[in-house]
């Protein structure tokens, strides 16, 4: 992996995705701030933070040492769409796991997560992973969705995976995509993508 990230541009160009700065970090609470995000099991079993102030303390802590992109819209005046990166990389293994995949109740349903993500696995195919990998809350079922529809395969559930704060234990959906059914899998994800944006103008 690049020391540095690049900047993409997604597959019709309606997005773009530039290196997550603390800059975003307001953008990204006020969409963190919403009941939606967190009736999905977004925060790997955390409690939900209380307050503008422990919101930001949160994002700082969950969000440093990762790689992340924000994902802006491709617009005269770019809107923060939310964000997507990398939590974990293997280079001997070549495993790469995409996550902290955060996008806007505004902005479901228009496929950001799928056109976002065809950029985001065709930079880390580049680099050299050779399995990329997902975990997600069994209650996430517009992501488990997502990324099935997408190509992903469901390798199995990790019960009693973490241990939230309340002492409970949470169960973790474990997915993953091989370097080589990508191309494959890119192409049919970026047809698809194209006859919704063309369906949707």
């Amino acid at each position: 992996m690049p020391e540095f990230l690049p900047t993409l541009q997604s597959g019709t160009g309606r997005f773009i995705l530039a290196p997550y700065c603390p800059a975003d970090s307001g953008a990204l609470a006020d969409i963190l701030a919403q009941d939606s995000i967190w009736s999905q099991g977004y925060g790997d079993g955390d409690h939900r933070p209380c307050g503008r102030a422990e919101l930001l303390a949160y994002i700082e802590r969950r969000y440093h040492g990762h790689r992340i992109f924000s994902v802006f819209t491709d617009e005269p005046i770019p809107q923060f769409v939310g964000t997507t990166g990398v939590t974990e990389v293997d280079a001997v293994s070549e495993r790469a796991k995409v996550g902290r995949t955060v996008i806007s109740p505004a902005y479901w349903g228009r496929r950001v997560g799928h056109e976002t993500k065809i950029a985001l696995l065709d930079w880390l195919v580049g680099c050299g992973a050779g399995r990329i990998e997902a975990d997600v809350d069994p209650r996430n079922l517009r992501s488990l969705s997502s990324l099935t529809r997408f190509g992903f395969t469901v390798e199995g559930t990790r019960r009693r995976s973490v241990q939230r704060v309340d002492g409970s234990w949470r169960d973790i959906v474990v997915l993953s995509l091989l370097r080589e059914e990508w191309p494959e899998l890119r192409a049919r994800a970026l047809a698809a993508l194209t006859a919704d944006v063309l369906q949707a103008a």
